[in-house]
Formats: structure tokens, sequence, C-alpha cells
């Protein structure tokens, strides 16, 4: 599925249907995120969701050079990838103790509720973060090992 602008209040159509004040959704890029062999540039975590559908992992947000209060823009990858950026005219922004807060829309499409678990994938040479859910890093490793000779999970 084609990556989606997630906005922080979705605005009601008016009597004609037309929807005032909108622009259309950005898409996000998608950065490649291949090394070469050897060498991991990209950061990894796991986190989990708190009650309030943050994300709370300093050492991703150090790796990003994030600061509390930098404004942030999330799309959807896919049902299973979330990516965010910063970006000045975001919606959201960092929070005080540099939790990342991941917006009802993302979590519902991505189905993700309080105390799940998220991989974090922070690629600072690009400045953004996918937070991908454990479904998509069972899908990865069910994977990798599918396509190495005698390696097939069960």
């Amino acid at each position: 599925m084609a990556e989606t602008f997630i906005p922080a209040v979705i605005p009601r159509p008016s009597s004609d249907g037309a929807v005032s004040g909108t622009k259309p959704a950005r898409s996000l890029p998608v950065p490649d995120l291949t090394e070469r062999p050897g060498e991991t540039r990209t950061l990894y975590r796991i986190a989990s969701l708190d009650q309030r559908g943050r994300i709370a992992e300093r050492s991703v947000i150090d790796a990003l050079g994030w600061v509390a209060g930098q404004r942030l823009q999330f799309g959807l990858i896919s049902e299973s990838a979330i990516a965010v950026l910063p970006d000045p005219a975001g919606m959201f922004s960092l929070a005080r103790r540099h939790h990342i807060p991941l917006p009802v829309t993302a979590r519902r499409w991505c189905h993700l509720q309080t105390a799940d678990r998220v991989l974090l994938a922070a690629a600072p040479q690009h400045g953004m973060l996918v937070i991908y859910t454990m479904s998509a890093l069972d899908s990865m490793v069910t994977a990798f090992h599918s396509s190495a000779p005698g390696g097939e999970l069960s």
C-alpha cells in the first residue's frame, strides 16, 4: 500500500462534500537502508508502547540527534511499518522526556496496543526512524531463513 500522511485531526466535509482547508497529503521518502557486508549504520532496538501510545528509547533519539520539542511527521509504509521524520511543519513533537508519540491513527492501522513491542530502526544517515511491528519482524526473520540454504524455520 502507498505511503499515507497521518493527520492529527481529520477534517469533516462540508454539506457539499468538500473538505475545506486541507492540503494534499505528502509522501514520505522511504530510504534504501541496505548496507555493505560487515557494515551496520542502522541502530536497532526493541521497545514497548506505553498506555498513552508512546515509545521510550533514548538511544534511538540520541543516534538521530533529535531533541525534545522536535516536530515529527509520521507516514504509513505498510500495515506493519511506520516512518518517522523530523519536519518543522509536523503535527506531533518529541516529548520532554524524549518519548515518541505514536499517533492513534498509526497504532490502529498497525493493530498496535498498549504493551505491544516494536522494532525501532534508526537510520541517522537519513535522519529517519522506521517502526516495525513484531509481525513484520517475524516476516523478515522467516524470509531470511527461507532464503538461506537449509535454513527454513518451522
